[in-house]
């Protein structure tokens, strides 16, 4: 075993709890005030056929990241790039503990591979590790999902083709309850008298991470007191079908706007030829914005899409 990393039994797995705990709290007390650190819990189910895309977990240096597994890993089954710029490896039985460092920028990615002791599939799990802004996920359940066989599956089969068929259908309706007339927007009471200033983004345009896909154009609109972000994005037909559930604009001191609506014109199954994203926040005054970055949460999944220096126009 490599320094800094160590196995513990089942019976000092309370210790890997304490440490989450005792670390989070630390860098609780260091944050100045008003930063505005998310954390979160998640949980990433892993079946026997490989993903199309890697699940990504969101570190943050400084931010312990606690991994709870369903089943014991193997002996030294723990391969982390870049492990020399983590505090702390801490490996359990069934858990693995993270403290990253300060040697880490915000953007990186880098892969971990867990590997299981037991026999069932899948026998081994990949995951980026994405350093994000205000942003960790603390917690992280890791469940491997067996194949069923029989009824049981065809059930399974039905349930899943209904999801997507349900999903491709709030798509369409979002996009048929979209604004369709100038009236809508002189008349919001939000607009008042500033109007709405839009900005298009310089090219070359930057990279959306999260999926494969290409972004071709995208708007910054500003009002009295909204912002909106607009994306056409091209899907690759080998991406899994994506759906927008939610999203956040975070700003460079960590503040992040409330969300008041996004909406997606249709579905992206097939690859579908163009794919209208739009995000609008609620933001008051007329101060000058700094660069925000922006996070599209997939609706049911855990790909989320992010952009970086998104810049809003001034009134």
């Amino acid at each position: 075993m490599t320094p800094g990393a160590c196995f513990v039994s089942a019976r000092l797995r309370v210790l890997l709890f304490a440490f989450v705990a005792i670390m989070g709290t630390a860098v609780r007390a260091q944050e100045p005030p008003g930063s505005a650190m998310q954390g979160r819990t998640r949980r990433i189910e892993l079946t026997s056929e490989p993903p199309a895309t890697l699940p990504e977990i969101s570190i943050q240096p400084g931010i312990a990241s606690l991994l709870l597994f369903d089943t014991p890993l193997a002996s030294d089954g723990v391969e982390l790039e870049g492990k020399e710029r983590f505090r702390r490896v801490v490996v359990g039985e069934d858990t693995v503990a993270l403290m990253p460092s300060e040697a880490l920028r915000e953007g990186e990615r880098l892969h971990l591979t867990v590997r299981f002791a037991a026999d069932a599939m899948p026998g081994e799990a990949h995951f980026l590790l994405v350093v994000v802004p205000a942003q960790a996920d603390t917690q992280v359940e890791v469940l491997r999902v067996q194949r069923t066989s029989g009824p049981a599956q065809s059930e399974a089969t039905e349930l899943t083709e209904e999801l997507q068929r349900l999903r491709e259908e709030n798509a369409r309706l979002r996009a048929e309850r979209a604004p369709s007339n100038l009236l809508d927007a002189i008349t919001a009471p939000w607009m008042r008298n500033r109007g709405i200033a839009a900005e298009q983004f310089k090219r070359p345009l930057p990279r959306v991470m999260g999926a494969d896909l290409e972004l071709d154009d995208a708007l910054c609109f500003r009002a009295a007191s909204r912002v909106a972000v607009k994306l056409t994005v091209k899907f690759s037909r080998s991406e899994r079908p994506w759906s927008m559930g939610s999203a956040a604009l975070i700003g460079p001191d960590g503040h992040r706007l409330h969300i008041v609506q996004v909406w997606q014109s249709k579905s992206t199954a097939g690859g579908a030829a163009e794919v209208l994203l739009v995000v609008e926040a609620e933001a008051s005054g007329s101060r000058p914005l700094g660069p925000h970055t922006l996070e599209l949460w997939e609706a049911g999944g855990d790909r989320t899409l992010r952009l970086g220096s998104v810049l809003f126009p001034d009134l």
